[in-house]
């Protein structure tokens, strides 16, 4: 028997855009607890926008937001950060912080502007920074840090935040190889073994595929395939989403969909 599932986020009939743009006209959008959803599509097809209006950085141009199946509206900006964390694409860097200073960031939803720090918190810092491989910059700099070391500490900071809900706009931009890998497997673990639930920008269409357990393709601001990899990383929904010719096999590691444009 399927254990039955909760609604932690959800766009209802939500409209999203940015200046004078309506990039998403409306959409209904239900996120599972315990899950990760990836969020795909070429660019300009309103990925990022719907992420950020689901966070509450973009006032939504119609619909509404439900955090926990309450309109998000209605929670202080405390109480959100409190159970939302949140990645932008873009992070503006504090004059002269520490990597360490940044991280700490992250724990005052959860203490108060007037809380002291804890040693708890001490140790909730430290398990981010060893989760991102930062313990050894800790004490750099971030201005001093390259692109995808800054990455990290921006993910480690979201991190000691400590909220059940986890927001990433295109979580492994600037990181190499390797580290893209060491954050899928981060976010995958965040997931199985702490039940976060994760909802992330991603353009590398097989790194979505092998680490969420659902994408939802948009085209023009809408929907146009939602579901497991299997019934979206399909030759249909690529070229209809992307205009790629592409043959699709199984992952020889994972068995879940990869494919391989013609």
């Amino acid at each position: 028997m399927t254990p039955p599932t909760t609604t932690v986020l959800a766009g209802d009939g939500l409209a999203a855009g940015h200046g004078r743009t309506t990039v998403v006209p409306a959409l209904d959008l239900a996120v599972e607890a315990g899950t990760v959803t990836a969020l795909v599509g070429p660019n300009g097809s309103g990925k990022s926008t719907l992420l950020m209006t689901l966070a509450r950085v973009l006032p939504p141009r119609g619909g509404r937001v439900l955090l926990d199946g309450e309109p998000i509206t209605a929670r202080s900006s405390v109480e959100v950060a409190r159970r939302l964390g949140v990645l932008p694409q873009t992070a503006v860097v504090p004059a002269g912080a520490t990597v360490r200073e940044v991280v700490e960031q992250g724990r005052y939803p959860q203490l108060g502007p007037w809380a002291m720090m804890r040693r708890r918190d001490d140790s909730v810092m430290e398990r981010a920074l060893r989760l991102t491989g930062l313990l050894d910059l800790a004490d750099r700099r971030l201005d001093s840090l390259s692109g995808g070391e800054r990455q990290r500490a921006w993910i480690a900071m979201t991190l000691a935040q400590q909220t059940g809900i986890l927001l990433l706009d295109e979580p492994t931009t600037y990181l190499d190889v390797r580290h893209q890998i060491d954050l899928m497997r981060l976010v995958r673990g965040l997931c199985d073994e702490h039940g976060i639930t994760v909802v992330m920008v991603l353009h590398d269409l097989n790194q979505a595929a092998r680490y969420a357990d659902r994408l939802v393709a948009l085209r023009d601001g809408t929907v146009r395939a939602d579901g497991p990899p299997t019934a979206v990383l399909t030759p249909p929904v690529l070229r209809e989403v992307f205009d790629v010719d592409a043959v699709v096999v199984p992952d020889p590691v994972t068995g879940r969909p990869w494919f391989v444009a013609r």
